[in-house]
C-alpha cells in the first residue's frame, strides 16, 4: 500500500480555498499512491479561536467533504476537519473513498484494500495501537515549540518498535496567529526505524510504501537552525497570508533590529525588506555605520529619515502647554516620532510594519506604546535577549553575519544621550534568569533572589515591572511563538494586585 503523506498548508476559515488545494493534490497527486494523508484541520485550518462554533463554517466543512467525495476513486483521502459532537465543536477526521465519508472524532481501524489502516487524532505518545491495524496514521495540529521535533520523531520511532506496527505522522504546517505550525511528516517502520523524515516548514509530499523496505533516514539539524528556520517561515507565512509580500521596521545598529532584518531577509528576500534608520539627536554616528554594514551583507534596502525637525515641531506646537517636556515624555515622543514614519512608509511601499521587540522586553514593559511596539507583528517577541545573542553567535560561525559590533555593543534604544538599558535593568543575562524562573518556574522574588544571588531589590523590581507591564502587553500585536510559555498563550488581568 502506497501512502502519501502531505505536508499541507491551509487559510484558517477558507474552506472553499483549502479544499480545492485538496482537490488538485487528488487530480494530480505526485507520486501516484493509493491513500492520500492530510493533517488535522487541513480543511478548516487553525487557529480558528471564536470562529471553530461559527455554524456558516461548519455547514462548509460539510459541504466540501461531499465534494471531495465526488473526486475519491482509485485514491482514497484522510484529512482533517471541524465537526460537532455531543453539542461541542471538535477537530475530527474524514475517511473519503469512492464516494463515500466516514467520520473519525478520535481513533477508527478502517478495511482498505486488504489491510487494516488505522486513523489517529492525536500523537503516537496518547494512542495505543489497534493490534489488528496493518498501519497506524497520526493526524495532528501540534504548534512547533525550540527543539520539539527531534522527540516527537524519537516518540514515533518508540511507539512503531513497541508495537511491532509502521507509523506515519503528518502534522499540520503554516503559521497564523502567532502560532508555527511545522508541517512535519514522517513514517517508522515496525522496527522502529525511521525511513521518511520530511523537511520542517516546508510543503512536500512524502510517500510511504508498507509492502516495500525503505532506507533508513535521520534527523539531525541543529536546533539553532530549526529555529531560525521557524521564525523565518513564521514570518514569512504571517506575511504572504495577511496580503502582503514587503516588511518595513526600523533598523538601529543594535541585536534585535539586526536579527529581525536577518529572520526577514530569509523569509522575504532582502529585495523586499525596507529598513529605516531613524535618528535622533541622540542617535550615535556608530549606530548608523553598523546598521549600513548589516543591510549590505543581507543585501536589504536601507533609508534614512531624521526625526528631529517632527520633534521640534510637536515639541513647538505643544510649548503652550507644556515649555519643557520631561525626560521620559520626550523620549516616548521620539519613539511615536519614529513609527509615524514607519507607519508612513508601510503604507507607501503597501508592506507590513513589523516590531523589533524583544521578549525580555516586552516582559518588564521596556518599550513604548503606540511607538517601538508599534507594528503587525512581532517576530522576536517570544525570544528572551539572551536567546537572540545566542542565535546571533550561531548565525556567524559559518561567517560573520551580523557586524561584531552590533553583538558587542551594550543594549540601547538612543533615546537620551550615552543611554544604556542596563542605567535601569539588570544586565540581561541576569534579568533573563528572574524572568525565566518566574514566568516559567513560578517561583517566588525570595526564592529567585536566593536561587541567583541578586539582591532582593532587584528581583523586587523586575517582577513589579512584569505586572504593571500587563496593559501595554495587552496592545502590543502578535509575537511568532516558539516556546512553551508565550505571554499570548495566557491573558493576564490587567487590573490586579500581586504580592511578590
Amino acid at each position: 500500500m502506497k501512502i502519501n503523506l502531505v505536508s499541507f498548508n491551509p487559510l484558517s476559515a477558507d474552506i472553499a480555498g483549502n479544499a480545492d488545494a485538496v482537490r488538485q493534490l487528488l487530480r494530480a497527486p505526485a507520486p501516484k499512491a493509493d491513500l492520500l494523508v492530510l493533517p488535522e484541520a487541513a480543511l478548516c485550518g487553525c487557529p480558528l479561536f471564536d470562529l471553530f462554533d461559527d455554524k456558516r463554517l461548519l455547514a462548509q466543512n460539510a459541504a466540501a467533504l461531499k465534494e471531495l467525495a465526488k473526486e475519491t476513486k482509485e485514491t482514497a483521502v484522510v484529512l482533517g476537519y471541524m465537526d460537532r459532537q455531543d453539542g461541542q465543536s471538535v477537530t475530527a477526521a474524514a475517511y473519503i473513498y469512492k464516494g463515500k465519508v466516514t467520520k473519525i472524532f478520535d481513533t477508527q481501524t478502517l478495511p482498505f484494500k486488504g489491510q487494516q489502516l488505522q486513523v489517529v487524532l492525536g500523537t503516537p505518545e496518547e494512542t495505543r495501537p489497534d493490534p489488528d491495524a496493518d498501519a497506524v496514521l497520526f493526524l495532528t495540529a501540534r504548534p512547533y515549540l525550540k527543539g520539539n521535533i527531534a522527540p516527537r520523531l524519537d516518540a514515533l520511532k518508540k511507539a512503531a518498535k513497541k508495537y511491532a506496527v509502521p507509523m506515519g505522522l503528518c502534522n499540520l504546517l503554516g503559521g497564523g496567529d502567532g502560532m508555527i505550525f511545522d508541517g512535519l511528516v514522517a513514517a517508522a517502520d515496525k522496527k522502529g526505524t525511521l525511513v521518511l523524515a520530511g523537511e520542517p516548514f516546508r510543503e512536500q509530499v512524502l510517500t510511504l510504501d508498507t509492502d516495500e523496505k525503505h532506507e533508513p533516514v535521520s534527523y539531525k539539524k541543529p536546533v539553532q537552525e530549526e529555529l531560525i528556520d521557524a521564525l523565518a517561515f513564521g514570518l514569512r507565512d504571517y506575511v504572504h497570508k495577511s496580503g502582503m509580500d514587503k516588511v518595513v521596521f526600523g533598523l538601529s545598529g543594535g541585536i534585535d533590529s539586526a536579527f529581525t532584518a536577518v529572520l526577514a531577509a530569509k523569509a522575504l528576500g532582502g529585495e523586499s525588506v525596507y529598513c529605516v534608520s531613524l535618528p535622533s539627536y541622540c542617535t550615535s554616528d556608530l549606530s548608523k555605520t553598523l546598521a549600513g554594514q548589516l543591510a549590505r551583507r543581507l543585501g536589504v534596502n536601507l533609508e534614512e529619515v531624521g526625526v528631529v525637525p517632527a520633534l521640534s515641531s510637536v515639541k513647538e506646537a505643544m510649548s503652550h502647554i507644556v515649555s519643557h517636556p520631561k525626560d521620559a515624555t520626550e523620549q516616548e515622543l521620539q519613539s511615536r516620532l519614529r513609527t509615524t514614519v514607519l507607519a508612513a512608509l508601510a503604507s507607501e511601499y503597501k508592506a507590513m510594519l513589523i516590531s523589533t521587540d524583544d521578549k525580555s522586553e516586552c516582559a518588564v514593559g521596556s518599550f513604548v506604546l503606540y511607538g517601538d511596539a508599534g507594528g503587525s507583528l512581532q517576530p522576536i517577541g517570544d525570544l528572551y535577549k539572551s536567546e537572540i545573542y545566542e542565535l546571533a553567535e550561531y548565525l556567524n560561525k559559518q561567517g560573520e553575519v551580523i557586524p561584531r559590533g552590533i553583538i558587542e555593543r551594550a543594549p540601547t534604544s538612543e533615546l537620551s544621550p550615552n543611554q544604556k538599558d542596563e542605567d535601569q535593568l539588570p544586565p540581561y543575562s541576569v534579568l533573563d534568569k528572574i524572568l525565566r524562573a518566574y514566568l516559567e518556574e513560578g517561583l517566588n522574588a525570595a526564592d529567585i533572589a536566593k536561587k541567583y544571588r541578586v539582591k532582593a531589590a532587584v528581583v523586587q523590581d523586575v517582577l513589579h515591572r512584569v505586572n504593571q507591564a500587563d496593559l501595554k502587553r495587552r496592545q502590543t500585536a502578535p509575537a511568532l511563538q516558539v516556546s512553551a510559555h508565550p505571554f499570548a498563550s495566557v491573558l493576564r488581568p490587567i487590573i490586579k494586585k500581586i504580592n511578590l
